[in-house]
């Protein structure tokens, strides 16, 4: 598992944010907190997941999908995320960070976008490929 930094930007029904978020390849979806998926616009699909954050915490969210999603300047379209009450611990982890405290960045987005992580420089790189057996 490895964690990087990256720009994106969310596109949502009725706003856009910008910032510096946290990427980690040990997560699927890409995930936002549900203050800022009611401020952003986000339309729900009605499936819900149970997510497991890196402390440990068990998260019941609700898929969603945005309009689009940007990552360090590659634009994709109708991104599906997972929308949770993200816990006080993790928020805080991310604000020592200094990333944003509402969003983590996952494979699925990074893939997507053809990105991975660099598990020695902790940096993006453009991806070698999915893997597909």
């Amino acid at each position: 598992m490895g964690f990087a930094q990256a720009s994106f930007r969310f596109l949502g029904d009725s706003e856009s944010l910008e910032g510096v978020a946290l990427v980690d390849s040990g997560a699927w979806y890409t995930v936002i907190d549900e203050r800022l998926a009611a401020r952003i616009g986000v339309k729900y699909t009605g499936l819900t997941v149970t997510l497991t954050s890196f402390s440990g915490h068990r998260i019941p969210c609700r898929e969603a999908i945005l309009k689009a999603v940007t990552i360090e300047g590659r634009t994709a379209p109708s991104e599906i995320v997972a929308v949770c009450k993200i816990p006080k611990q993790v928020r805080e982890l991310l604000e020592k960070h200094e990333v944003n405290s509402q969003v983590v960045i996952g494979v699925h987005t990074l893939e997507r976008l053809g990105y991975a992580i660099d598990t020695v420089t902790y940096k993006l790189i453009k991806s070698p490929g999915i893997l597909m057996i």
